[in-house]
């Protein structure tokens, strides 16, 4: 599963939008991730929302109403099966907050009450940054879906019972005396302790309880239950966890070794990537997700400068509010591969290392070194060196040359 483009019409605060997302052979089979930013009100959630609304169809609701005029529509081109397809709607269903669309075999994937004849072998799941309220406790061992692992995988919902029953079943699998399915718990179960690995510093998955199915994780030789983690280490976990249960689905339904899991290729939309993580895990949460999950096309939104930064050769999209609608721009080359000081002091982020007064003088230099304005030049480093002599050391940089040369 690919999704090429993105091209929408009265949706939201756009009048009218296009993103192309992956434009070569080489970007189909390695998808560049896709980074969606702006501030707030511009628009961002509501790509998603529209991406979301297309797949779903007619089968569910979108939390809210985003077609902001009768006449509107939602078109993208995807690949599934190897196929290129034109999916497209522009208009809703009379119930509720629902859009019928030109591929309701591609919907009913989402459904199981209107069903499909598609082989669903790709994974496909949003995520929000909102966490699950429920409890962890589960009173026994069930099996996972595998035939409609897709239903509700748009919702964005995320239940900590799911999280619970995932780890506990894997945990059973990997002793079953069967040896396929011993091989296939044990792999899943290792996947489970790098997810533990990179969702918590120092920490590691020390065990499921066999005696009330409480997954238990150690950190600093402390063992503590699923409930006690941070917000942060819980998002990670349940999403990461989320991933591998509809892993185990298409390999169990379509026969795939587990060992071939990395190959797997389907789409990932996360929203608000930023939320729960400290600025370091921002900097590697797209990294760690790639190096579980290779072959996800990656989709997401973020206020994050240190997302924006994170990875190589990703696609930056920026919405940008006018007076009365907003616009939608391919910022790549400003943005993408750029060190983080850049990204910080762009006009998007605006920034600065330094209170305004500091700035001011940069902005100044800077504006002299562009006139070969010496004299100001000087003026103005001068100024800079008394402020803050240890950062603007470097300024001396030729005095510091003749020193060494004596």
């Amino acid at each position: 599963m690919r999704i090429k483009n993105l091209k929408i019409k009265n949706i939201g605060p756009f009048k009218s939008a296009e993103l192309n997302f992956i434009e070569t052979d080489e970007e189909l089979q390695n998808p560049p991730v896709i980074i969606i930013t702006g501030e707030n009100g511009s628009g961002k959630t509501i790509l998603l929302d529209a991406i979301r609304a297309l797949f779903i169809g007619h089968s569910a609701n979108i939390e809210r109403e985003i077609a902001s005029a009768s006449a509107f529509s939602i078109v993208s081109d995807i690949v599934l099966h190897g196929k290129n397809i034109h999916f497209a709607s522009s208009h809703k269903t009379s119930i509720g907050n629902r859009f019928d669309t030109n591929q309701g075999n591609i919907n009913g994937l989402f459904q199981k009450t209107f069903g499909s004849n598609l082989k669903p072998d790709f994974i496909f799941d949003y995520w929000t940054s909102k966490l699950s309220s429920d409890s962890f406790n589960i009173n026994n061992i069930t099996a996972l879906e595998t035939k409609h692992y897709l239903e509700n995988a748009l919702s964005g919902i995320h239940k900590n019972e799911d999280v619970a029953k995932s780890m506990t079943f894997f945990d059973y699998l990997k002793d079953s005396r069967d040896s396929r399915e011993q091989r296939l718990g044990k792999t899943l179960y290792e996947l489970l302790e790098k997810i533990i690995n990179i969702s918590i510093v120092d920490g590691q998955l020390s065990h499921v309880s066999r005696i009330n199915l409480k997954p238990i994780i150690k950190i600093h030789n402390q063992e503590i239950s699923l409930d006690k983690l941070s917000s942060g280490n819980l998002y990670l976990i349940q999403r990461y966890t989320s991933l591998l249960r509809q892993v185990y689905a298409i390999c169990v339904s379509n026969n795939i070794p587990i060992e071939q899991y990395a190959s797997i290729q389907g789409v990932l939309l996360i929203d608000e990537a930023e939320n729960h993580l400290h600025p370091k895990w921002q900097k590697v949460f797209l990294q760690h997700i790639l190096k579980l999950f290779p072959k996800l096309q990656i989709i997401v939104t973020t206020h994050s400068p240190f997302i924006v930064a994170s990875v190589e050769n990703a696609k930056v999209f920026v919405c940008k509010s006018q007076l009365t609608h907003s616009v939608v721009e391919e910022e790549t080359e400003r943005f993408a591969n750029q060190p983080i000081e850049e990204i910080l002091m762009s006009p998007l982020f605006n920034t600065n290392n330094f209170n305004e007064e500091i700035s001011e003088l940069m902005r100044k230099r800077k504006e002299a070194v562009a006139q070969s304005n010496w004299a100001e030049i000087d003026r103005i480093e001068k100024m800079l060196l008394k402020k803050n002599p240890e950062y603007f050391n470097y300024l001396n940089i030729e005095q510091l040359i003749q020193a060494i040369k004596k």
